[in-house]
């Protein structure tokens, strides 16, 4: 009784409080009081004595208002918030008042979208300062640091050479010096592997990885790797990209026991995993013909432009409005550019297109939201796409570099993910609190395998309802097939995008399954019916992951295609399903990871997989 009848009058007092401080009634107050003073006058200026009376009333009146706003006027707030004057009894409620009327919300921490003043900045990627970096366009300098930590450190731009250009010189020559010097490399590694293997011990390729009691990196378990703060006496040595070499580099590995799942893109294990799933040297050609096409076209901020590329368009794709999805969706094909670099062996660390990279996930990390999100400025229709494709390059670059700041921003993106994600369907769509489709989720799910593979672990309930909306959308026969959204009729991309997804995460399809999906995507192979991007590179991910007859069939149909039809500057036509949406940008990083799957991913039947992986290990 006694705390209820304290509240009242604490109320009661706030209240009486809160009317002093409105701006209204002083202004009020204000307003009347000038009114009176301007009777007054005008009353007293009168020839006439009649109205002196009724003057000195008004007088008195004015007078006894202005004292009032004497009174009131420290009561205003200032203009950066609180007030002129603390309220006398304003000592003893402080923090009274907010326990007694706020509430808590046990989702607070995790959904957080406020929390710029608490969160670290994220160090910029290896070069100094991009905005100075990108001065003079006509020196090609890059400065580093002299460090020989495998992670460049960031250096202090008063304290190093800034580089005046990123641009690199094969993109200011109109040589083909780059693609020729692969076709090279490759012309003498498929020499190497038909040549008879000398009779001298083979030299067993050992990888450098802990002891096996050594646990997965956990980023909230142990610190992330903070970069390298540069000395104080100044030291600066040229960054170059180094080109990957086919017959040398060795193979991609990440901290912990486990083998990179994006090994098999650099070195001999490249070349290797090309010839024995189905790529050639024009597979190859065409690639590199594409990677010259992408970073020509990149921005000086190191985002890729949908305006410029002719994103935007709307051509109204299986019937429907969506307002020219994808004209501010920059984040969108930024991230898909990148994915098609490093889908290449292409990093921010090494490369002939080590700039470009390093550029763009520059541009990523400076746009990306305090709660995480990547989305940019994408429309609704296009924004968790956008999040779900720069977050997957982010993640891909954590894993691949160990870059401390790539590593941070692909942390605050998996949250992101996993805050958007419906609690009972387990799906992604628009907005949070959407149930889901399928489409979103194949996205979604490779942010969080590919984050877990930099140490980034999901949580147990976002995997198990991954894995549980992939249920709710399987259809056919016996489960093979799967549609948009629960109950709705099945189609061949959600198809191609569920057995893909399902098979990467590591679940175990039967086999049965396996031939209804393969039957439904045989019916139309590439260069059947209206050129789709977006259903051959999901359809390419699940078939290669198979090794079977029916990826033999589909590679031939894939290959003749896309060979035929790409442009002579390397890009692939936007007269596609979803290339009125995505530009050319979007099109030809579709494209080029179709023809990077012989050796984007590796094979998966023995590589950790996170629908396997047992719940303890998993960051809750």
């Amino acid at each position: 009784m006694l705390s209820f009848s304290f509240n009242r009058s604490l109320i009661a007092l706030q209240t009486s409080y809160s009317l002093w401080a409105d701006r209204r009634l002083v202004y009020a107050v204000a307003a009347v009081a000038v009114a009176l003073l301007l009777v007054t006058i005008w009353l007293f200026r009168r020839q006439k004595r009649q109205g002196r009376q009724a003057g000195i009333i008004c007088l008195i009146g004015s007078v006894v208002l202005h004292l009032v706003l004497l009174f009131l006027v420290p009561y205003l707030p200032k203009p950066a918030g609180g007030a002129a004057e603390s309220h006398p009894e304003s000592d003893d409620t402080i923090g009274i008042q907010d326990i007694e009327f706020s509430s808590f919300d046990p989702e607070m921490q995790r959904e957080d979208h406020s929390q710029a003043a608490d969160q670290p900045s994220i160090a910029p990627l290896p070069v100094s300062d991009l905005a100075d970096s990108l001065i003079d366009p006509e020196v090609e300098e890059v400065a580093e640091a002299e460090s020989d930590q495998p992670d460049s450190p960031v250096l202090d731009s008063s304290e190093a050479e800034v580089p005046s250009s990123l641009v690199p010189p094969s993109l200011v020559a109109e040589s083909t010096t780059a693609v020729d010097s692969m076709m090279d490399s490759l012309d003498a590694d498929f020499q190497k592997l038909f040549e008879p293997e000398p009779e001298t011990k083979p030299v067993t390729e050992v990888a450098q990885t802990p002891p096996a009691d050594t646990p997965p990196m956990d980023p909230v378990a142990e610190p992330t790797p903070q970069p390298v703060v540069a000395s104080t006496e100044p030291t600066s040595r040229q960054v170059e990209a180094v080109p990957v070499s086919a017959s040398t580099a060795n193979r991609a590995f990440v901290a912990g026991a486990e083998e990179n799942d994006f090994a098999n893109r650099v070195g001999r294990a490249k070349t290797e995993a090309l010839i024995e799933t189905g790529g050639n040297l024009e597979t190859e050609a065409a690639v590199a013909a594409a990677l010259k096409f992408l970073t020509a076209n990149q921005r000086a901020d190191g985002a890729w432009d949908p305006r410029a590329s002719g994103a935007g368009q709307e051509r109204q794709p299986l019937g429907m409005n969506r307002g020219g999805a994808g004209a501010r969706a920059e984040t969108a094909i930024t991230g898909l550019a990148l994915l098609s670099l490093m889908g290449a062996g292409q990093t921010h660390q090494q490369g002939e297109y080590a700039d470009n990279v390093y550029r763009g996930l520059v541009y990523l990390i400076q746009n990306q939201k305090p709660d995480g999100s990547l989305a940019g400025n994408a429309s609704i229709y296009a924004a968790t796409y956008a999040h779900g494709m720069a977050a997957l390059a982010m993640c891909e670059a954590a894993a691949i570099t160990r870059d401390a700041s790539a590593i941070q921003s692909a942390q605050r993106a998996m949250q992101y993910t996993q805050s958007m994600q419906h609690s009972g369907t387990g799906g992604w769509r628009y907005t949070k609190g959407d149930t889901g489709d399928l489409s979103q989720l194949g996205w979604q799910a490779m942010v969080l395998d590919a984050g877990s593979r930099a140490g980034i672990r999901p949580s147990d309930a976002s995997v198990r309802g991954m894995e549980r909306f992939l249920r709710s959308v399987r259809a056919g026969r016996v489960g093979g097939l799967a549609s948009y959204r629960g109950g709705e009729a099945p189609s061949r991309t959600m198809t191609a995008e569920a057995l893909a997804t399902r098979l990467l995460i590591g679940q175990r399809v039967p086999q049965a399954e396996i031939d209804e999906a393969e039957i439904a995507l045989l019916q139309q192979k590439p260069g059947v019916g209206q050129d789709n991007y977006y259903y051959w590179y999901y359809a390419t991910l699940a078939l290669h992951q198979l090794q079977d007859e029916a990826w033999e069939e589909w590679n031939r149909a894939l290959q003749s295609r896309l060979l035929s039809t790409q442009l002579p500057d390397g890009q692939w036509p936007t007269e596609s399903v979803w290339g009125g949406y995505g530009g050319s940008i979007y099109t030809t990083s579709m494209a080029t990871l179709c023809l990077e799957s012989y050796y984007r991913h590796t094979l998966r039947e023995s590589k950790a997989k996170i629908a396997q992986q047992p719940p303890a290990t998993w960051q809750r």
